[in-house]
């Protein structure tokens, strides 16, 4: 860094530092979720001073070397657009970089970019003309397949040049230049690579994974004999081995959830020793950074250790599992005692502590046999926990599954589904699985089983009187304060702490495993080098793009990754999406568009103006944008009075499949169609995963974006105010 581009730096961040120091956190806390769109003082002046330092910063990437470039040129004949959009990841940035070349009167083209090492290049036409007869696109469709885009590799140095015929039923390509031969071979395999499909339901493990090696042993196969028949670069024969094994490893560890996923019900065959897979392929594989399969694998594979965490913590938790205990600043050695204590007294107090067992009248003795009879008392059927009154199950049957559930250990799964017609109960597998409509719950049982059902009494010569007197008090018995439970005074803990501990203990549990900060904390116990920081900058840019998670924490793990960060380059990207993210935060004008409706006319956010708007991006082949849709009729029919405009963009790129899915979902309010991920409206407000939806209030201005729409109330509450908006 030059000395005045050090100057340039050094007077920005004192500047920055001038506005106040970035909270990390909480600086929402106590906020009611009906008010959070509101902009408020802290978060504007925290927006404010990260402006700052972008608009600062922007001049270090100056000082930055660039890598070497690769150019790309081609005619086309009789294209049927006249912009092509290209998109590569390099390993130079943790997004995908994407240009926009438009073909000159002659149909040529050409484009040149940085790339630091071998990448795959995709092209495709940007809104191409439909055809003139579309039952003739249809059938070469149907017999060649879909027009394929084009796919290249190139290298630094490179000079590509594509000739492209675009015929009436397919496409011929030639190549010269350098990095010619590369790019035969993949268009000479890519008509076998991309036929390859799984089709997860009823697909068994033995069955998977022969299709899964045999398909890896293929592609090295084709590697193996294209390497004989054209003059493959090192950087390309590196390329495709990574993307191979990285296909497999990416197929591997996803086919327990797509599993379920396809068959509702987990796979009985998968053993731990399953993952042993993970063992032959490295995670840090600095070489693989730009394969998309990689990242993908490094997601999955990062999500399934957080699994594995997360159903050890909800089968057996442990108390500082269950609770937030960060505020009594606990040594390490004192919480790890505090949860052994728990462990051994805490989990399932004695009787006796729960219940004044001297108002019987039992002698010490009596006491302590009816605290080893309640200490092993039998658990509750599946019938004595839920209301299984839905299911209208005889009683030969309700036995039958009690039976079940008994022998499987009483473990018990819920699946929801919009496509279920009614509930049902599935015990084909290892446990019992309520499949529930979308809109239906499982109740518990309304009257609670008395003690006297639980113990064994013959051993004890209680009166019937006693008895009934005991299922009195156990029912009405209060619930203990963990200082009751536990001996706290072995942990040194003075009465304010323990009276601190004893509040915490009485409040909710608190849920510790989620994937979003907790897979960033764990990518840096797994990863290391290049692919560390490669792997966290995805991670922060995804949490910037989809708005969802408190901007202000992901902003502070942003700060950390700066100071530690040795590759300037991933910054640039964070940057972009930071910069981006904070047009799209509460309180600033919600971005315009005009798409048009199911009756082919334009329609303008802004002409809603007055009104609250609730935003909802989807698109027909989007199943959680199905399994939405009874909460989105909640939103409707509690609003249904109000001035509330329920505005559904699509990104189906198939016009007919759009259409056909809102019949077929009977999906009321106004329907517009932005035609795939690449569309001004989906880029306009960072849609990168779907559904995603937003509120903009009576004045245009963003009030909330919202991830899921299960506190049906909550959105209600967000909606109402922002109808008040005009007025405010």
């Amino acid at each position: 860094m030059g000395i005045s581009t050090r100057r340039v730096v050094m007077g920005c961040w004192r500047t920055v530092w001038t506005m106040g120091k970035i909270k990390g956190g909480r600086g929402d806390d106590g906020v009611p979720f009906s008010s959070r769109f509101r902009p408020r003082r802290s978060l504007m002046k925290l927006y404010l001073s990260i402006l700052t330092a972008l608009l600062c910063t922007a001049s270090v990437g100056l000082a930055q070397q660039a890598p070497r470039a690769a150019t790309i040129t081609g005619k086309i004949h009789n294209p049927p657009a006249r912009e092509i959009e290209f998109g590569y990841q390099s390993s130079l940035s943790p997004t995908r970089s994407e240009h926009l070349v438009v073909l000159d009167s002659e149909n040529r083209f050409a484009l040149t970019f940085p790339v630091p090492r071998g990448t795959l290049v995709m092209g495709g036409y940007k809104d191409p003309q439909p055809p003139k007869w579309k039952w003739l696109e249809g059938l070469r469709s149907f017999v060649f397949g879909p027009r394929a885009q084009l796919i290249l590799f190139v290298e630094p140095g490179d000079s590509l040049h594509i000739e492209m015929n675009e015929g009436r039923f397919s496409s011929s390509l030639e190549f010269s230049g350098q990095g010619a031969d590369n790019n035969r071979f993949i268009a000479e395999i890519l008509p076998a690579y991309l036929t390859f499909r799984l089709d997860y339901e009823g697909l068994e493990l033995e069955d998977f994974m022969r299709q899964v090696d045999q398909r890896r042993q293929d592609e090295f196969e084709w590697l193996a004999k294209g390497r004989e028949k054209y003059e493959l670069s090192p950087g390309f024969i590196d390329y495709a081995t990574a993307r191979f094994n990285y296909e497999w490893a990416r197929q591997m560890i996803s086919y327990p959830t797509n599993y379920r996923f396809a068959n509702d019900h987990d796979n009985r065959d998968i053993t731990p020793e399953y993952y042993d897979f993970l063992q032959d392929i490295p995670l840090v594989d600095e070489k693989a950074i730009g394969v998309s399969e990689y990242h993908t694998f490094l997601t999955r594979t990062l999500g399934w250790e957080l699994d594995k965490v997360a159903l050890k913590q909800l089968r057996n938790p442990t108390l500082s599992d269950r609770y937030d205990l960060s505020s009594l600043e606990l040594s390490e050695a004192a919480q790890t005692h505090l949860d052994s204590l728990y462990e051994k007294d805490g989990r399932k107090p004695s009787l006796s502590k729960m219940v004044d067992l001297s108002a019987l009248g039992l002698s010490d003795s009596e006491q302590i046999h009816l605290d080893s009879l309640y200490a092993n008392r039998r658990s509750l059927r599946l019938s004595e926990r839920f209301d299984l009154s839905k299911f209208e199950l005889s009683a030969a049957a309700i036995a039958q599954l009690d039976s079940f559930y008994e022998r499987s250990g009483q473990s018990f799964g819920i699946t929801k589904s919009s496509g279920y017609e009614s509930s049902r109960i599935d015990t084909m597998g290892t446990k019992v699985v309520f499949h529930l409509p979308m809109e239906e719950e499982l109740e518990g049982v309304s009257e609670k089983i008395p003690l006297s059902e639980l113990l064994d009494w013959s051993v004890l010569s209680l009166s019937t009187a006693a008895v009934a007197r005991l299922d009195s008090l156990y029912e009405h018995r209060r619930p203990l304060k963990l200082s009751e439970k536990l001996d706290l005074a072995e942990l040194g803990l003075s009465e304010t702490a323990q009276a601190q501990l004893d509040s915490i203990y009485a409040g909710p549990w608190m849920r510790r495993v989620s994937f979003g900060g907790k897979r960033y904390d764990l990518a840096k116990q797994k990863l290391d080098g290049r692919v560390l920081y490669w792997f966290l900058a995805g991670e922060l840019v995804n949490e910037f793009e989809r708005g969802y998670t408190d901007f202000a924490s992901v902003n502070e793990r942003w700060e950390e990754f700066k100071e530690t960060n040795p590759y300037p380059e991933y910054n640039e990207a964070i940057e972009a999406a930071l910069s981006k993210a904070l047009v799209l935060q509460p309180g600033q004008p919600a971005p315009d568009f005009t798409l048009d409706d199911l009756d082919g006319q334009p329609v303008s956010l802004n002409q809603f103006k007055g009104k609250a708007i609730f935003i909802d991006f989807w698109a027909s082949w989007c199943g959680p944008c199905i399994v939405d849709l009874p909460y989105i009729q909640k939103i409707k029919a509690e609003m249904a009075e109000q001035p509330v405009v329920f505005l559904n963009i699509s990104l189906d790129d198939d016009e007919e499949a759009w259409r056909k899915a809102i019949a077929k979902h009977e999906i009321k309010g106004v329907h517009l169609r932005a035609a795939g991920w690449g569309a001004d409206v989906a880029k306009a407000y960072s849609i990168s995963s779907l559904p995603s939806y937003y509120v903009v209030d009576a004045q245009g201005r963003i009030a909330e974006r919202l991830r899921v729409l299960d506190d049906t109330q909550g959105i209600v509450a967000i909606i109402a105010e922002s109808t008040k908006a005009a007025g405010g």
